[in-house]
């Protein structure tokens, strides 16, 4: 998965986006980071954008999410349909953590 981030802008791009399943629980995480971004999702390139004013999110509160992004990106590069529900648990990880840190 490529992430891209710049104060006021993150996009991840992969092909796995295009499961509806994992791109909702992925936007609903990116919902709880900062309610006020405009998310749009591109189906031709796979990816998700968000662009949200700079001084709402706080950089450092993004790092602790770094570990459990690394923790499901393997399973994201080689993805197969028997690989989906570790990478939603994964993702409820993420959200969970989320919720606790922000």
């Amino acid at each position: 998965m490529q992430y891209n981030y710049f104060p006021g802008r993150l996009r991840f791009r992969d092909p796995v986006l295009r499961d509806g399943d994992i791109r909702n629980a992925a936007l609903e995480v990116l919902k709880l980071i900062c309610p006020a971004a405009e998310i749009t999702y591109k189906e031709s390139t796979a990816s998700i954008l968000a662009v949200y004013p700079p001084e709402a999110v706080n950089p450092d509160n993004l790092k602790p999410l770094g570990p459990l992004l690394l923790k499901i990106e393997p399973k994201i590069r080689f993805y197969t349909p028997k690989k989906k529900d570790e990478i939603l648990s994964g993702i409820a990880e993420i959200k969970t953590a989320v919720r606790k840190g922000l």
